[in-house]
């Protein structure tokens, strides 16, 4: 069972043209906005906010069925992430006082030494006025003192992102569909009958529900689930595998308290020998209670062809149910190419709310 993630832009890439902060065929964009950076670990309540106000304006117009954020979500994310690191930086463009945009630079502290990931929204009011262009200024400039020149954005298909990032050289390396599970329209003699299913070609194997903090004897299998990740299809992006310490699970527990998200997992153990064959994790915010959010499922290679991930995915319905019984829907990501998981998630009720594309350009 290929894997499958909310947080499939956890993967990251571009290429430098003849001037100093512009790509190949971009011409300067005279501009009065005033690029200037922010501490992420430290931000401000009206920074917050007004970053908030800006990635809320740009759902609303290009993708209106995801949720709002508010500023306590902006200042958890910018200063734990997934990892209890801040991101790496953050530029913000102001025309006079008003923050009008801003660019979060992310980079892996545990592999993908070259690699940058680029968060860059613009408000809408504001499009077409050249803002983009200078903060991709300022980022190009920051990547090549950082040593990083594999860089990577993201876009809704058909949205003035995903025109910005093409205009700017950048190619598609992979295409991914966000899907949705409203649990109110879910068909639950259909999900008895594939759970029954999914029981019987597992029938070795036993879910058992972890903590945060996962039990000491229980990491060593957590980071083989983790690192099946690595098995998602890449298609053309230029990535290497996520590596998986002992720290890097441990700092990802913390992160996920320190951001007042209730942390759900299910693991698979098989019986003979206590090995874990796949996991499937599931966050739900304090502050957005009706949302879940899917990180992880997957299935070690070694384990796959019992139904493990289905069995999984409806037992943490069944878990959600019961300990979240508030939550609306659960959201989730997956790479168009990723067959299998699609294949489960299409059985279980999943529906495409949104499409995007990953995009990708070398720096020289």
């Amino acid at each position: 069972m290929m894997p499958d993630s909310v947080a499939q832009t956890a993967k990251l890439g571009r290429r430098m043209g003849p001037c100093g902060g512009c790509l190949a065929g971009v011409s300067p964009t005279t501009t009065t906005v005033q690029i200037s950076s922010l501490d992420p670990s430290a931000l401000s309540d009206g920074d917050a906010a007004a970053l908030a106000a800006v990635s809320n304006a740009v759902d609303a117009a290009d993708a209106p069925h995801l949720d709002p954020v508010d500023a306590a979500y902006v200042q958890g994310n910018l200063a734990y992430g997934h990892d209890m690191h801040p991101v790496s930086a953050l530029l913000v463009a102001r025309d006079d006082a008003a923050l009008v945009g801003y660019a979060e630079l992310h980079v892996s502290r545990w592999d993908n030494p070259a690699h940058l990931y680029i968060e860059l929204q613009v408000h809408p009011e504001h499009r077409d006025r050249g803002v983009d262009d200078a903060l991709l200024a300022r980022v190009v400039t920051w990547a090549r003192a950082a040593g990083r020149s594999q860089l990577m954005g993201d876009a809704w298909v058909d949205s003035p992102a995903a025109s910005f990032w093409e205009r700017q050289g950048f190619t598609v390396g992979s295409r991914s569909a966000h899907r949705r599970l409203v649990l109110g329209d879910l068909d639950q003699p259909r999900l008895a009958e594939l759970l029954a299913g999914a029981e019987a070609a597992s029938d070795d194997y036993e879910l058992v529900a972890l903590p945060n903090t996962a039990p000491e004897a229980m990491v060593p299998g957590l980071l083989g689930l983790h690192s099946a990740m690595n098995d998602a299809p890449l298609d053309d992006l230029v990535l290497d595998d996520d590596e998986w310490p002992v720290a890097r699970l441990r700092a990802y527990e913390q992160a996920m308290t320190a951001r007042r998200f209730r942390l759900h997992r299910l693991v698979a153990r098989r019986r003979s020998d206590g090995e874990l064959g796949g996991h499937t994790v599931v966050v739900v915010e304090d502050d957005r209670p009706l949302i879940a959010a899917q990180e992880d499922t997957a299935v070690v290679a070694g384990h796959r062809g019992h139904k493990l991930g289905l069995r999984l995915k409806i037992a943490m319905l069944h878990q959600l149910a019961e300990q979240e019984p508030q939550v609306q829907h659960v959201d989730t990501w997956n790479a168009e190419s990723n067959r299998h998981m699609l294949a489960v998630n299409d059985a279980i009720g999943c529906v495409v709310v949104g499409r995007a594309v990953e995009l990708q350009r070398t720096l020289p």
